[in-house]
Formats: C-alpha cells, structure tokens, sequence
C-alpha cells in the first residue's frame, strides 16, 4: 500500500483502508472544511475523510485511505 493521493484518487486509483479494506470514492466535494471526501468501505461503511485521505485530522486510524 502507498499513501493516499488525491490526484490519483480522482483519476480513479484503486483505494484500500490502512487495513486493507476495499474503499470507493463517493464524492470529493462534501460541503466541508475538514472532511470534504465522502467513501463507503467493503460496500457498508460509509466515511468521511480530510482531503488527505485521513478519517480523524490528526493521528493514523485502521480507516485512513491508502492507494492499493
């Protein structure tokens, strides 16, 4: 797995969580300053993240986004 990148991500890069779950992009552009990506993971979870792909601002969690 390498670090989420979001210019990847909108050219359609396959996504895991940090612990290896399936991820999809549902929108990039949630109207939000600090969680403006919206995913679901395994088709079940649905998440936000900050733009850098991180599920809390400021530590690592199992549901960060990674690029596969």
């Amino acid at each position: 797995m390498k670090e989420f990148n979001n210019a990847k991500a909108r050219e359609g890069a396959e996504l895991v969580t940090r612990s290896g779950k399936p991820v999809k992009i549902l929108l990039f552009d949630r109207n939000s300053k600090d969680f403006p990506i919206v995913a679901i993971i395994n088709n079940r979870e649905v998440i936000q993240v900050t733009e850098n792909g991180k599920y809390f601002k400021d530590k690592d969690s199992d549901k960060d986004l990674m690029l596969k």
